[in-house]
C-alpha cells in the first residue's frame, strides 16, 4: 500500500499542471445548472422591467460667473466656490422649502406630502465658467420638470439672501476692526513719542557712533599688542646663546610685526592711535639700536683683531711667555662684555614682555567699560525701532483692511455675479428601470451564479471522476475504464455484451482492460482474480462477465464463480441452470469442481451461486477457502470470482482476509463517493489489492475534450462504439442500415432537450 501511495504522489507531480480542458469540463458536465441561473435571472430582470414604477428625471445646467471688467481687486479671480452651491442645493431645508411652495398643487395628485421629495442630484459640469449640474428624479414628469425649477428659483433667492448677510456682516466686522485698529496706531506712535524724550535718543544716538569708534580703536591696539605678546613668547627659545645683535633685531622686527593692521577699516579715532603708538615704538627701537649697535660692533672688531695676533704670536711664542698670555686675557675679557650685552638684551626683551602683558591687561579693562556703555545704547536704540516697526505693522494692517472694505462694497454695488440657469429639458421616455442595464445585470448575474454553483458543486462533489482520484485520492492503480452504455439499453440486464455483433467498441474496450489486468496479474504471479465493488449496482458483474469472456478468446482456460451468494445473476446472462452451485457445494462440503458448469462459450466456464441462503458469511467462516479453490486450481489459466459489495455484506472481506488471489474493485464514474470506496479499500487492508476498474465512463458526452484527456487510450473505443452501435447484420447474411447517423444527432438533440425540460421546469 506505501508503493502505491508513492506511485500516487509520483503521478500528482506529474500532472501537477493542471490543463484547461478540465475546467471546460466542469462547465460542459454542470450546464444545467448554469443555463438555470441564467434563464431564472433574466426571467427575473424581464419580470422587474415590467413591474418596477418609472421614474422620469428633468436636468437643468447652473452657469455662475461674474463680469470680469468689474473686478476692483486681483482677489476677485478666486472668488469661485461651486462645493458651496451644490451643498445647498442639496440640503433638506430648500428641499422643505420647495416641496412647501407645490403642496397646495401637487400633494393630491402625488399621494400626500410624504411622496413630494424627489431624488436631487447635484454635480459639477464641465464648461469655461463654473457650472452646476442639476439632475431630479421621480415618478410623475410634470412634477419633476416644476420641482427642478422651483428649486432652482429658491436657490437663487437664498444665495443672494446669503451673499447680502455675508457681505453686511464682513461690512460690520471690518469696520469694527478699523477702529480698533485706529485706536492702536494712536497708541503706538504716542508710545514712540514718550520713549524719545525720556531716554534723549539723538543725543544716544550720537555718543553711541563716537563710543563706537573708540571701541574699534582699542580692539586694533589690544589685537597689536597681543600679536607682539604672542611672537615674543614665540621667540624665547630660540635667542638663548645668541649675541646682542641678533637679539636686538629681533627685537626690532617684533615692534614692526605688532605694528601691522588693516588701515581701510580702520576709522579716524583708532587710525590716529595707531599712528601715534607706531611712531613712539619706531622712536624706542631707533634709540636701542644706537646704544647698543655702535658699541657692540667695535667690540667684535676689537675681538677680532686680538684672535689674529694671538694666532700670529702663538707661532712664535711659548704659552707662559707674558705678551701672549696678556693677549688672551684680553681677549677673554671682550668676550665676557659681548656675553652681558647679549644677557642684557635678553632682560631688555622679558621687561618688553612684562609691559605688554600689563599694557594688555589695562587696554581690555577700558575696552570692557566702553563696550558696556555701547551695549546700553544699542538696546536703546533697538527698543526704539522696535516700537516704530509696531507702528508700522498697525498701518500696514490697516491699510490692507481698507482696501478689502473699499472692493466688497463697490462689488456689492456692481453686482457682479449672475446666475445664468439653463432651459428645463425633461425626455418623454422614463430613464429607470432602463432595459439594456437590467438585462446587463441579469445576464451578469445569472451566469456568474450559475458558474460559481458549477465550480462549487465540481469542488464539493466526492465522487470518483478521474485517474487522479484513483491514484492520487485513493492510492491505488488506475487498471482501465469501460466506457457509457446508457444508449444501447444494457443497464436493466447482465449480458455478454462482447459476444454481440454490433458492439465493435464494447469489445475494443474490453480488450484494453484485458490487457492491463493480465499484466497486473503476471507482476503479481497469481491467476485468481477477486472482483468487488464498494456498493451495489458499480457495474462489477457485468465487468467480471465480459473481461472472463475476452480472456476465454485468447484461447486461455477461464473459470468464472459467482460468489456473489445472495443475488447471483451470472448464470441468467449465460442461460445456465443456478443450482447445483457454490451455495450447495459448500454445504455438501466437497470442491468447486462439482459446481462448474459448461457454457456455449468456447474456454468459459461457470460456477453459479447455487441456493438461496441467508447464513453466507457464517459458510464461508467454517471452511478454508483456499483448500476450496485448490481442487480446480490446475484446471484453468484464470479465475474470475465474482464477489459480492464489500459495504453491503461481510462474504468479500472473508474471502479476500484468507488470501484468495488479487482484488480488483469496480467503481462507477460519478457515482461512487471517494469516502466509500476508501473505507471498502481499508475493510480489505489484508487484502493484495490489484487495482481499480472504473466503470460507466461518459466519453459519448465530451469524448474529445474531457475523459479524451483523462482517459487517452478510451475516447477511441467510445467513438467507436458510438458510431457502430446503430450497426446490425440482417438475418440473410447481409448488411444494412437500420438507420442513419441523422438519426443518432435527434435523438441526441432530443435527449438535451428533455433533460433541459426537467432542470428548468422540475414539477
Amino acid at each position: 500500500m506505501e508503493q502505491k501511495r508513492m506511485e500516487g504522489r509520483s503521478f500528482s507531480e506529474e500532472e501537477s499542471n493542471i490543463d484547461f480542458r478540465m475546467y471546460m469540463a466542469i462547465i460542459l458536465f454542470r450546464w444545467k445548472w448554469i443555463v438555470v441561473c441564467f434563464l431564472y435571472a433574466l426571467l427575473a430582470g424581464v419580470i422587474y422591467l415590467h413591474v418596477a414604477p418609472k421614474r422620469y428625471q428633468s436636468r437643468t445646467e447652473i452657469m455662475i460667473y461674474r463680469d470680469p471688467l468689474l473686478e476692483v481687486s486681483r482677489e476677485g479671480a478666486r472668488w469661485t466656490n461651486l462645493h458651496t452651491h451644490m451643498y445647498m442645493l442639496n440640503h433638506n431645508r430648500l428641499h422643505e422649502r420647495v416641496v412647501s411652495r407645490l403642496s397646495a398643487e401637487w400633494a393630491t395628485d402625488l399621494g400626500g406630502r410624504a411622496r413630494m421629495y424627489p431624488r436631487v442630484i447635484v454635480s459639477q459640469g464641465r464648461g469655461v465658467n463654473p457650472m452646476v449640474v442639476v439632475l431630479v428624479q421621480s415618478h410623475n414628469r410634470d412634477y419633476t420638470r416644476v420641482f427642478l425649477e422651483t428649486l432652482v428659483e429658491e436657490h437663487q433667492k437664498e444665495w443672494q439672501n446669503v451673499q447680502r448677510q455675508a457681505r453686511n456682516s464682513a461690512g460690520e466686522m471690518l469696520e469694527q476692526e478699523l477702529a480698533r485698529l485706529d485706536q492702536q496706531i494712536r497708541a503706538a506712535e504716542d508710545a514712540v513719542i514718550e520713549y524719545q524724550r525720556l531716554h534723549d535718543i539723538a543725543r544716544v544716538e550720537a555718543r553711541g557712533t563716537m563710543e563706537s569708534r573708540y571701541l574699534v580703536g582699542l580692539m586694533e591696539r589690544r589685537n597689536q599688542l597681543t600679536t607682539e605678546l604672542m611672537l615674543l613668547e614665540a621667540q624665547n627659545p630660540h635667542l638663548q646663546g645668541l649675541n646682542a645683535s641678533v637679539i636686538g633685531d629681533v627685537a626690532r622686527l617684533t615692534r614692526e610685526t605688532g605694528l601691522v593692521r588693516s588701515v581701510e577699516d580702520i576709522p579716524d579715532a583708532a587710525r590716529y592711535v595707531g599712528e601715534r603708538d607706531a611712531s613712539r615704538a619706531s622712536a624706542e627701537n631707533g634709540q636701542a639700536g644706537e646704544e647698543v649697535i655702535p658699541g657692540f660692533q667695535s667690540l667684535r672688531v676689537r675681538l677680532h683683531q686680538l684672535q689674529e695676533e694671538e694666532a700670529e704670536l702663538a707661532v712664535s711664542l711659548r704659552d707662559d711667555n707674558p705678551r701672549l698670555r696678556d693677549l688672551r686675557n684680553d681677549i677673554q675679557r671682550i668676550e665676557r662684555e659681548l656675553q652681558t650685552m647679549a644677557e642684557v638684551q635678553m632682560r631688555n626683551l622679558q621687561d618688553r614682555h612684562q609691559a605688554l602683558s600689563i599694557q594688555l591687561g589695562a587696554i581690555e579693562t577700558a575696552e570692557y567699560q566702553w563696550q558696556a556703555r555701547n551695549l546700553m545704547a544699542s538696546q536703546r536704540q533697538a527698543e526704539y525701532r522696535r516700537l516704530q516697526s509696531v507702528v508700522s505693522r498697525l498701518v500696514s494692517h490697516h491699510n490692507t483692511l481698507y482696501g478689502r472694505l473699499h472692493d466688497m462694497r463697490v462689488s456689492e454695488e456692481l453686482k457682479a455675479e449672475h446666475f445664468v440657469p439653463e432651459d428645463v429639458t425633461t425626455p418623454q421616455s422614463p430613464i429607470w428601470p432602463d432595459p439594456m442595464r437590467i438585462l446587463s445585470v441579469a445576464l451578469a448575474v445569472g451566469l456568474g451564479s450559475g458558474f460559481g454553483l458549477a465550480f462549487f458543486l465540481q469542488m464539493t462533489d466526492n465522487k470518483v471522476h478521474s485517474i487522479k482520484d484513483v491514484e492520487v485520492g485513493l492510492g491505488i492503480p488506475f487498471l482501465g475504464g469501460i466506457p457509457y452504455w446508457a444508449h444501447s439499453r444494457l443497464t436493466s440486464t447482465i449480458r455478454p455484451i462482447v459476444t454481440e455483433e454490433h458492439s465493435i467498441g464494447a469489445i475494443e474496450a474490453y480488450r484494453a482492460l484485458r490487457t492491463g489486468v493480465l499484466g497486473a496479474l503476471r507482476q503479481k504471479n497469481d491467476k485468481v482474480l477477486l472482483i468487488t465493488s464498494a456498493d451495489s449496482r458499480e457495474g462489477k458483474t457485468l465487468t467480471a462477465l465480459n473481461m472472463a469472456i475476452m480472456v476465454a478468446q485468447m484461447g486461455k482456460r477461464v473459470l468464472l464463480v459467482d460468489m456473489d451468494l445472495r443475488r447471483g445473476r451470472i448464470h441468467r446472462s449465460l442461460g445456465l441452470e443456478r443450482e447445483p452451485g457454490v451455495t450447495d457445494v459448500l454445504r455438501e462440503g466437497h470442491g468447486l469442481g462439482k459446481a462448474v458448469q459448461k457454457t456455449s462459450i468456447e474456454n468459459l466456464d461457470v460456477a453459479p451461486s447455487g441456493s438461496d441462503i441467508d447464513d453466507s458469511a457464517e459458510l464461508l467462516q467454517t471452511i478454508d477457502v483456499q483448500k476450496f479453490f485448490f481442487s480446480v486450481y490446475d484446471e484453468y489459466d484464470y479465475i474470475f470470482v465474482d464477489t459480492s459489495p464489500v459495504l453491503r455484506v461481510t462474504d468479500s472481506v472473508i474471502l479476500a482476509s484468507q488470501g484468495v488471489g488479487q482484488v480488483l474493485f469496480v467503481a462507477r464514474v460519478g457515482f461512487t463517493p471517494k469516502s466509500m470506496l476508501r473505507y471498502a479499500i481499508d475493510m480489505l487492508k489484508d487484502a493484495s489489492v490489484l487495482g481499480l476498474v472504473m466503470n460507466s465512463i461518459e466519453m459519448h458526452r465530451i469524448s474529445s475534450l474531457y475523459y479524451a484527456y483523462q482517459f487517452p487510450n478510451y475516447a477511441y473505443y467510445s467513438n467507436a462504439y458510438a458510431y457502430g452501435y446503430n450497426y446490425y447484420y440482417d438475418t440473410k447474411g447481409g448488411s444494412g442500415r437500420r438507420h442513419r447517423r441523422g438519426s443518432l444527432m435527434k435523438e441526441n438533440f432530443r435527449r438535451m432537450g428533455e433533460s433541459l425540460r426537467r432542470a428548468i421546469f422540475p414539477m
